[in-house]
């Protein structure tokens, strides 16, 4: 087996573990959205790129909103995002089950610093759906709109600054 081989391999086992957006709901995406109350209860974080772009992003810091993520969703408008907030560094593939529209997913250190950048991560058409993320630990990941990385010139080492609201605001 090729070293790429046993690394894609431990990817995907990793991601099973830890249920990031791997272990999400069974099926097709036939006629299935998202109740509105999820999305509508969710809280919202500030997420500044170093050239103070915003994105505001929805809070996926529960196992069932990571396991969501932004599955069955038929858009990703300009500006805002997801923000998985782990509570701690560990590996954190992603995969694009059941999501509808392709993503630039970012994966951040405990320092909120861009470690690798997965651009236009297209949707997943068929079983085995592909992994994607660093070979690395990562305590935090974005997912925005395809494009919007390279649009606004993120990269790895960058820092983005990500203010989460009080649990009572």
């Amino acid at each position: 087996m090729s070293l790429a081989g046993a690394a894609t391999i431990a990817v995907v086992a990793l991601g099973m573990a830890t249920g990031a957006c791997l272990s999400g709901a069974k099926g097709d995406a036939k006629g299935a959205t998202p109740p509105p109350a999820a999305e509508r209860d969710a809280r919202r974080a500030e997420v500044r790129f170093p050239n103070d772009h915003l994105v505001v992003a929805e809070i996926a810091d529960t196992p069932e909103r990571w396991r969501k993520g932004y599955m069955f969703r038929s858009e990703v408008r300009e500006g805002e995002g997801m923000i998985f907030l782990f509570p701690h560094a560990d590996f954190h593939p992603f995969w694009m089950k059941n999501t509808l529209v392709p993503l630039d997913i970012i994966w951040m250190d405990d320092a909120k610093t861009i470690v690798y950048i997965e651009s236009n991560t297209p949707p997943c058409k068929a079983d085995p759906c592909p992994s994607f993320g660093p070979m690395r630990k990562t305590s935090a990941v974005l997912e925005v709109r395809a494009g919007t990385a390279a649009v606004q010139g993120l990269k790895v080492g960058d820092r983005l600054r990500i203010t989460v609201p009080q649990s009572g605001d």
